[in-house]
């Protein structure tokens, strides 16, 4: 018999730093929302939706079809930066860099991502 409840006994973590190196890191913010943790009131920040501009990750061929897999240029994905702040003086559109990985606060549960940073960084960014 397998053990009962065995999702207490694992977990799953995200490669920040690779992510971040792979993205450059370097996001395009979509939209912002304040955040309050409903165990932890006093957890406050900023959700984000962020686009990802960049990829360089090999993520080898599709067995089924025999084509490369496609980048996560221009997916969207949300985390949660934990600053106390109810809003980032970064408008949509900016682009911004994520600043300290908090992983005691990041889970992955199935294939969702919640990702937790402690404070963002506004980047400029020359597009042409």
């Amino acid at each position: 018999m397998p053990i009962a409840n065995a999702w207490v006994f694992t977990e799953t973590k995200f490669k920040a730093e690779e992510f971040l190196n792979n993205t450059g890191n370097i996001f395009r913010l979509v939209s912002q929302r304040a955040y309050v943790s409903k165990k932890d009131p006093e957890e406050k920040g900023v959700t984000l939706n962020l686009q990802i501009t960049k990829d360089d990750t090999d993520y080898g061929v599709d067995k089924k079809t025999g084509f490369q897999r496609d980048n996560n240029i221009l997916n969207t994905f949300e985390v949660t930066i934990l600053n106390n702040k109810e809003h980032l003086d970064i408008k949509k559109g900016e682009y911004l860099r994520l600043v300290d990985y908090i992983p005691e606060k990041s889970f992955i549960i199935g294939f969702d991502l919640i990702l937790r940073f402690k404070d963002v960084e506004k980047v400029n960014v020359k597009t042409k």
